[in-house]
């Protein structure tokens, strides 16, 4: 706890500060949504790589978007390298050893982020249920002076 006093502010400051802590909230919760989402990409790709490496594949039907909407047809499969995103515009060709090692690092490191934002996130929601704690406690003395005199 920190010893410096505490600021008043009014209730209709407090209210605001909700709903920009609220806004918050929900832009961390994105966030999670859409480093889960990469990870679960990332998982696929590991999947695929794995199946390539065990099974003999003479075919093999590539999405040409995300939905798979339309798949081309690849022959034949060169299941010793694949071309491997290193991050912003890199990519290399790698041996599918070495593009797992990739995937997993990848994976790691964005284990490592939502990390980070769900801790950001459990700080956030603390704040907002103190403050909304507050704004209550404040109305509600509000109303009982309110009762006295009216």
């Amino acid at each position: 706890m920190s010893n410096a006093p505490a600021q008043a502010i009014s209730i209709n400051e407090a209210i605001a500060r909700l709903a920009e802590l609220r806004r918050y909230i929900e832009a961390i919760q994105t966030q999670i949504d859409q480093v889960t989402a990469e990870i679960e990409e990332i998982r696929a790709s590991t999947n695929a790589l794995s199946e390539l490496r065990k099974e003999h594949v003479s075919e093999l039907f590539m999405p040409a978007d995300s939905r798979g909407h339309i798949m081309i047809k690849v022959t034949p499969v060169t299941k010793e390298r694949v071309l491997t995103h290193l991050g912003m515009e890199y990519f290399a060709e790698l041996d599918l050893e070495k593009a797992m090692e990739v995937l997993s690092l990848k994976e790691k490191e964005l284990r490592d982020v939502i990390k980070r934002l769900q801790e950001e996130l459990d700080r956030v929601v603390t704040m907002y249920k103190q403050l909304q704690s507050a704004v209550n406690a404040a109305i509600a003395q509000a109303q009982a002076r309110a009762q006295k005199t009216g």
